[in-house]
This record gives structure tokens, sequence and C-alpha cells, in this order.
């Protein structure tokens, strides 16, 4: 009779897991970015499972497709049906140690976040990467940031759009150069392969020079949802996350669509076929 009750009670918990799997849709996140030449942008970051879809407000027509586990990324525009598609370097993603883009370990038993984040992949990052010269300046007069930051954390918690987060101060040469407010899966509602996705986003973003002060932990467990520069008025807040099926569709480049070389621009000449890499999600 127990092994009974005991069998029905593992079948009906593996109902309520299954739904819950099922009923658990995509992630969409909106952040509002401000860079330190005062421009203003809303990016919608759609994203499923390694791959992230961002869309700018201030670019109607154009949107990126990357994929995180491999490492690529498609920029799309839509009105002239066109894309370009790069593969990014390796060293662009700490973590990333395998093209299945897998989660790293869980962090040590009892490891609090309002720790100063360090991690070896930080270190070893660090001493490949090329480190940001605080001599050197973005538009405006912000200091270069650095895409495997220093991380404080401190006691004092905040809300952002609802959600709970730690205010976490970046320092660059030992000095304060930005403060975040940062929040983790269980905050933000996301996965931990969502998060990864996110977290190597805002890793992207600051190796490309795109001037988000936006930030992840090196272990990609936890993202800023509110960033500031403490001397400017750049910065990145986020506005709204939701969870709803995201079409197939927005996901892909069309096959439609032609490929071409990165600086391209109203030429005949189609790139060549990339035959080691395939567009990630092409419909």
């Amino acid at each position: 009779m127990t092994h009974h009750i005991n069998t029905l009670a593992s079948l009906a918990f593996a109902g309520l897991s299954i739904v819950t799997s099922m009923a658990r849709a995509d992630a969409t996140l909106v952040y509002e970015t401000v860079t330190a030449d005062a421009g203003k942008t809303v990016h919608t970051f759609n994203i499923r499972d390694r791959f992230i879809r961002v869309d700018m407000d201030s670019e109607p027509n154009r949107y990126w497709v990357i994929d995180t586990g491999l490492l690529t990324i498609a920029d799309v525009d839509k009105s002239r049906q066109e894309y370009t598609f790069e593969k990014l370097p390796r060293p662009i993603l700490p973590g990333a140690v395998a093209a299945s883009g897998e989660a790293p370990a869980p962090a040590a038993a009892g490891q609090q976040p309002e720790a100063t984040v360090t991690s070896a992949v930080a270190s070893s990052a660090a001493e490949t990467a090329t480190k940001p010269d605080p001599a050197q300046e973005l538009a405006g007069g912000a200091a270069i940031l650095a895409a495997e930051p220093v991380l404080a954390a401190t006691r004092n918690k905040e809300s952002v759009a609802g959600i709970g987060c730690r205010v976490v101060i970046e320092k660059v040469d030992k000095q304060p150069v930005a403060e975040h407010c940062m929040a983790g899966t269980g905050e933000l509602g996301l996965t931990s392969r969502e998060m990864i996705t996110l977290s190597r986003m805002f890793t992207t973003a600051r190796r490309l020079g795109l001037g988000w002060v936006g930030v992840a932990t090196p272990d990609e467990r936890i993202v800023s949802i509110n960033s500031r520069l403490l001397d400017g008025d750049a910065g990145q807040q986020l506005q709204s996350v939701s969870y709803e099926y995201i079409e197939n569709e927005l996901m892909q480049v069309p096959k439609s669509y032609r490929r071409i070389k990165p600086g391209q621009e109203q030429s005949d000449e189609a790139a060549p076929a990339d035959t080691g890499t395939a567009v990630p999600g092409s419909s």
C-alpha cells in the first residue's frame, strides 16, 4: 500500500513538473539604454535557450540574432532584406568553454552574493584579453568599462521594475566608476540557460564597444537591471520582463534574405557561402 501511494505521488509530481515545464515560455526583457553622448534607445531582448534577438527602437528595420553557444551574430536589415553573419572571438565571453553553451559548475556552497565578485574564469580571461586603459574615454568623458569587470557588492538593496536587486560597485584601477543594481535567476524568473544567454549579451556589448553600462558577473549567474556611470549620464535600466512564447520566425533570418560581407552596402556582389557555419535559426 505504501509503495502504491509513493508511486502515485511520484507520478503526480512528474505530471506537475511536465505542466510547469510546458507553461514556462520564452523570456522577453526590455531595457532603456542611455549612452555617454545622451542618446537614448529602448532595447528588446527576446531569449530562447542560447539564442537572443536584439531589437532597437532607434533602428526599427534592424535586429541581431546572437547564438551565445556557438558565438555567432547575424546583423539583419529588414528594409534591404540583407544580413551579415560573423563569428565572435571566443575570448569575448568569459565562461564559454564549449559550443554546447552548457552552464558552468555551481558556485561553492555558502557563497554569498554580497561578497566581492571574482572567479578563476574572469582572471584567466583578463590575462588574455586587452585590458581597458582608464585614460581612454568614451564620448562624453566616460571611462571605458571592462568586459571582465571588478565588482564589489554592498549591503544596499533596491527595487527596479518591481524586481529586487542588490547594489554593486564597479571599479577601474580601484576607483569606483559605475553603480549597478543586480539580480539573479530567481528575481528575474529566468532559467539558468537564459541567464547565461543574457549575461553573454552584456559581455558582448562591452567587447564590441556599444557604450552599454549593463554588466554581468563572470560566473554568468547575475546581471544588472539598473546601471549608471558615476561620472556622466550613461546608464541602462530594465523596464519590464515577460514570459511568452516567441514565434520561431522572430528568432530566424529568412532564407530569402541575401547575405553580404560586413561593410558591404548596396552591392550586387553576394558574400561567399560559409560552409562551416550555418546562420542560427535560418528559416
